[in-house]
């Protein structure tokens, strides 16, 4: 099935000049770890009147990040607090009776969506995702149950991994530590 086939509405978010402190979070890329999870170093917030409401995430929104080396989904959800996406990102509403959004989100992350996503966006300075070739790619949509059962395994196996990868942290801590003992001049 097509992108367009599924989403109910695609646009940029907003460009708002950022602050230190604010209302609301300001969504950039450089927020996003290499899991593509929203980290909590290099916030940046913005102020919020009447005007910039509208631009508030709701529940379920997909932000994907259309501009620049790095595209990849996320989904919002209101346990973030309040946020809006930056203008490096395509906000994204889907139609949620066909697609669920954890799946979608798992598929634009997959490698081989990652890699159609790349070779559209070649060929400029600063690659950038046009709208109507996203909107051409092909994902495989099985049945909700289905959906729900591939991202159950693939929480699972992210969870199993960044365990491991904190044990490896910590082998790496205990390792360096004793070198320095055993390094140590008397």
């Amino acid at each position: 099935m097509r992108i367009k086939e599924i989403i109910t509405s695609i646009k940029y978010g907003p460009h708002f000049s950022t602050t230190k402190e604010g209302d609301v979070l300001y969504l950039k890329g450089n927020q996003f770890d290499d899991d593509y999870q929203l980290s909590s170093s290099s916030k940046s917030y913005v102020k919020v009147g009447e005007n910039e409401q509208k631009h508030l995430l709701v529940e379920d929104d997909i932000i994907l990040a259309a501009k620049g080396f790095r595209n990849f989904a996320w989904k919002y959800s209101k346990k973030e607090g309040a946020c809006i996406a930056s203008s490096l990102f395509y906000v994204i509403k889907l139609k949620s009776e066909i697609i669920h959004p954890d799946y979608f989100v798992m598929t634009i992350n997959s490698p081989r969506i990652q890699h159609a996503l790349k070779t559209i966006g070649l060929g400029v300075t600063i690659p950038a995702i046009p709208r109507n070739e996203l909107l051409r790619i092909k994902i495989t949509v099985p049945p909700m149950a289905d959906q729900l059962k591939a991202v159950e395994i693939h929480n699972l196996l992210n969870q199993q991994i960044s365990l491991e990868r904190k044990i490896l942290e910590r082998r790496i801590d205990i390792k360096n530590g004793l070198l320095n003992v055993l390094t140590e001049k008397s």
